[in-house]
């Protein structure tokens, strides 16, 4: 179990999104929905670097669980889409949770999981190696696009992977 025992750099945003996170997660739990944790709350995780910022939290699971989800994420009041890039994304004011499709962006990656602990929440988490793959795939997606958008997220890409590859399991 990997122990988280600090908080990143916006750590009320942070406090909320956790907040957040645990009621969706408790819904997976009540619709027999398992999402794997993956993207920077997962670097964070596995860095525990303080000065990380985390925005929202990216899970995976199948997509054939997303109508399922979105209708019992809606009845809670959780406005959620699902959007042509096989996403769920279920919302909250300014607090995120996406659930990318385990068969379109997980594919060919391991399927190693870990167990976290984050904010006192229990995460099944994507291995090192696959996280590691995830981000090198993102990089190379985003190396050649032009647009300021593509281009900051090729940099923020960069540095979480940056960061994984200091990092020594």
């Amino acid at each position: 179990m990997i122990e988280v025992t600090t908080t990143p750099k916006n750590q009320k945003h942070f406090s909320r999104l956790m907040s957040f996170a645990q009621e969706v997660l408790g819904i997976c739990d009540e619709v027999g929905i398992t999402p794997v944790l993956s993207a920077s709350l997962a670097v964070f995780a596995y860095t525990q670097d303080p000065a990380m910022e985390v925005h929202d939290v990216d899970l995976s699971c199948s997509e054939s669980h997303f109508a399922r989800l979105r209708q019992v994420l809606e009845e809670r009041g959780i406005d959620c889409r699902i959007t042509s890039w096989h996403v769920l994304q279920a919302r909250r004011t300014d607090l995120k949770v996406e659930f990318d499709a385990t068969e379109y962006w997980m594919h060919d990656i391991s399927e190693h999981v870990e167990r976290a602990r984050i904010a006192n929440i229990e995460f099944r988490i994507v291995g090192m190696d696959g996280l590691r793959e995830l981000y090198r795939k993102g990089l190379v997606e985003t190396a050649d696009k032009i647009d300021d958008n593509s281009q900051i997220k090729h940099r923020a890409i960069r540095e979480k992977l940056r960061s994984l590859d200091t990092f020594r399991t």
